[in-house]
């Protein structure tokens, strides 16, 4: 649409350039008629006076004049035929030349143009990918903590179908207390072995250790002949789970004389 556009602009450009040029030949033709029917009356009438010459040589200066003026600045129809077409020929080559200039800057534009929509697809494909992404981690996370203990209360059931087991035969009478006994500490020995050796859950608190009490509970403090504070007695023991307290241990510490 553009280049036709152009066009049109260059036809008419044109149209018009050669209808000014028609115009000022005819005026051009109209006055120069009138002044040779003026120089044919006064041969007629054999004017030779002194006045008549001066008048001539006066209208010859003013002739002279604007051709001068004429040669300094020509308007279109102060131009001749070559000139003219001279003229017309480097109106074309600069239109040639603009037409050219615009189609190069229309193929730019196209150009920039194809790039903006790549980048903007591209960025809207990576906004879309992080949003699924985004989701997928939410819901693998919601999905993970859901079902987090889901091992370790498997193991579980283990233990505690033993330990049913051991709750029915209590009830239907012991003939052996020591042997109900020891099943007891099989289930017990079960458990401890599940949650310190697959699990990684240490027991903590002995009599005797340094008191820490980041690891330990004090509930009683007594002064002694201690080097340091020890722990004495031990109420309950502690638990961590690799470095971090489960449970801290509950204790009686010793403690040195001030």
């Amino acid at each position: 649409m553009e280049n036709v556009k152009n066009n049109n602009i260059v036809e008419n450009a044109e149209q018009n350039f050669f209808e000014q040029t028609n115009k000022d030949y005819n005026e051009d033709a109209k006055e120069e008629n009138k002044s040779i029917e003026n120089n044919n009356i006064e041969t007629d009438n054999g004017k030779d006076s002194k006045e008549n010459k001066k008048e001539e040589q006066n209208k010859g200066e003013n002739k002279e004049e604007h051709k001068d003026s004429k040669k300094k600045g020509k308007g279109i129809k102060d131009l001749t035929h070559n000139e003219l077409l001279k003229e017309y020929e480097k109106i074309l080559k600069e239109n040639e030349k603009l037409k050219s200039t615009i189609h190069e800057k229309e193929n730019i534009i196209q150009e920039k143009e194809k790039l903006i929509a790549e980048y903007l697809d591209k960025y809207k494909r990576s906004l879309a990918e992080m949003e699924n992404l985004r989701k997928r981690t939410i819901i693998e996370k919601q999905e993970s903590l859901k079902y987090a203990n889901f091992n370790i209360i498997s193991d579980l059931l283990i233990i505690l179908d033993d330990f049913q087991r051991a709750i029915d035969s209590g009830k239907n009478g012991v003939s052996d207390i020591n042997v109900y006994i020891q099943g007891i500490e099989m289930i017990e020995r079960q458990f401890i072995d599940l949650m310190f050796k697959k699990y990684g859950v240490v027991k903590y608190g002995q009599k005797g250790d340094e008191f820490n009490p980041n690891l330990h509970h004090a509930m009683m403090m007594e002064e002694g002949d201690y080097e340091k504070e020890i722990i004495i007695e031990l109420f309950r023991s502690g638990y961590m789970l690799h470095d971090r307290v489960i449970r801290p241990a509950q204790v009686k510490v010793g403690k040195p004389k001030n």
